[in-house]
């Protein structure tokens, strides 16, 4: 069972569309937590740790609302935990930020090379735009970092799962599409979040915050 979690944050017309997405391309057996966490923005990491707690999946992703799945997505990036015993986070292949790409307008192979997949080289990190990991490495690196604002615990996080031994895995044959900061610019644009002091402070706590997409590398 796979537990998949969409926080939403005011951005309907993404919101919508990826939930239908979820729905109609996700073929595994899985349970939807979609919860809104506007205006009350709850921090991230408490918010994903107090969900993840409460599910009896035995593997958990994380999704963007601003996102949108192909068909089976979800299995192939399940597929990774079942082939590597060291597989401790998994995501997949996204577009450029901004491109024609996230809109659907052009074909996926003509912004990357579509392989098999791959351990990604040191110091890489998947884009937290779309995480796999199972429950029990959750727990054991002790869930999410619970002092970032709106950018960077993903990233702890999956510091914490490699600072045990595990890795993380690209599967660059699983595509999801990304538009790309839809809630934060939102936000932004209402006065509501200062997105550089929101990435500065992520910064300030773990030296760097990696931000780049893996897709079109």
């Amino acid at each position: 069972m796979i537990e998949i979690i969409l926080v939403k944050y005011n951005a309907p017309q993404f919101e919508n569309a990826c939930v239908a997405s979820v729905m109609g391309q996700t073929f595994s057996p899985y349970h939807l937590t979609v919860w809104d966490n506007y205006p009350k923005n709850e921090n991230l990491g408490k918010l994903w740790n107090k969900l993840i707690k409460k599910s009896e999946a035995e593997y958990l992703c994380l999704l963007n609302t601003d996102t949108l799945v192909e068909p089976g997505w979800e299995s192939k990036l399940i597929e990774v935990f079942k082939m590597y015993n060291d597989a401790g986070v998994v995501g997949p292949t996204t577009c450029p930020q901004g491109s024609k790409n996230a809109q659907g307008k052009e074909s996926k192979s003509d912004h990357m090379e579509i392989v098999d997949f791959g351990a990604l080289y040191p110091g890489w990190c998947l884009s937290g735009f779309c995480i796999f990991f199972p429950k029990k490495i959750w727990e054991e690196v002790g869930g999410f970092p619970e002092d970032f604002g709106f950018y960077g615990q993903e990233v702890a996080f999956i510091d914490r799962v490699t600072e045990k031994g595990y890795k993380q895995y690209w599967r660059k044959d699983a595509y999801v599409w990304h538009y790309g900061g839809a809630s934060i610019k939102k936000a932004e644009k209402a006065g509501e979040i200062d997105e550089q002091a929101e990435r500065k402070i992520a910064r300030e706590k773990f030296g760097k915050l990696r931000e780049e997409y893996i897709g079109g590398k």
